[in-house]
């Protein structure tokens, strides 16, 4: 990762590299976009959010906005290609896809069978990802064409890790280490089948047979936040997915996600992004 990259994050919306990692290893660091990574050779063990996992050639993990790494270890060998993503692209790229199946691809590690079809495919991605890159830069009046076909270009990334996982019997269960993370773990997926219908900690605390104080200590400890903050922030984004990537009224939206009113969803909505539903959805704005 180096400054080019860091400095075209903002300004793009998108950015990519080749990077050997080297200065991050045994250093922890929380991303601050979303981030895909593909391992171009040799292999790093590290974690995300507590849970370890073993990095090799061909693989392909998507890091989260907001989730902690730490690199435990590489080889001299060791290089990936980093592509981060602000939060307008990348919830663009995921608009087709539900909570469930994003949740089931993020922070796990695919690889495909690895034939010269699938490199061929993934080395066209990353070359048109390496072109819109270089012509944002060049010429920044193009800005939005490049963010386009980058939408594009990930969402058919997307598509194919999708379908690795289909294919993939392996569930993300193998990387829990402990009891701790396994309750990590446990209200995450308890979260993306319930949230449009129960926000309140104590249903999840009840629901998984704990205290919500509890609860809120394993979240605290996992991501940097307590359960209420890592509900509410799924919520939004959904909500931002559904007001920016669908046609759907607000009382459609009042509907699907079990708020009591518009004018309660509204406040709720605009307590946690600065914007009301109509503002959001006219000016087409993206809360970082």
């Amino acid at each position: 990762m180096n400054n080019i990259y860091l400095k075209k994050l903002p300004l793009q919306g998108f950015a990519t590299t080749k990077s050997s990692l080297q200065q991050f290893v045994q250093h922890a660091y929380q991303m601050q976009h979303t981030s895909i990574f593909y391992c171009i050779s040799g292999e790093a063990l590290f974690t995300i959010d507590g849970h370890k996992y073993r990095f090799t050639q061909g693989e392909i993990i998507i890091c989260p906005e907001g989730s902690n790494i730490l690199l435990l270890d590489i080889t001299s060998d060791f290089s990936a290609r980093l592509l981060g993503l602000s939060k307008y692209i990348w919830l663009a790229a995921r608009s087709s896809m539900t909570p469930e199946t994003i949740h089931s691809i993020e922070r796990n590690t695919f690889q495909g069978e690895n034939g010269e079809l699938e490199k061929e495919f993934l080395g066209n991605i990353f070359r048109q990802i390496d072109i819109m890159d270089i012509e944002a830069g060049n010429n920044p009046e193009n800005t939005e064409y490049c963010r386009q076909n980058v939408i594009l270009a990930v969402n058919s990334l997307l598509l194919y890790i999708q379908q690795i996982n289909k294919k993939n019997t392996v569930q993300s269960k193998e990387h829990i280490s402990d009891n701790k993370d396994k309750l990590f773990y446990d209200f995450r997926v308890l979260l993306t089948q319930k949230f449009r219908e129960e926000r309140s900690v104590q249903f999840y605390a009840d629901t998984l047979k704990v205290s919500t104080r509890h609860l809120n200590a394993i979240c605290q400890r996992a991501s940097g936040q307590n359960a209420k903050e890592i509900i509410d922030h799924y919520t939004i984004i959904e909500l931002q997915v559904a007001l920016m990537y669908t046609h759907k009224s607000f009382q459609e939206l009042v509907n699907d996600f079990s708020f009591p009113d518009q004018s309660y969803l509204n406040r709720y909505f605009k307590r946690h992004t600065g914007y009301s539903l109509s503002e959001f959805r006219a000016n087409g704005v993206m809360v970082d």
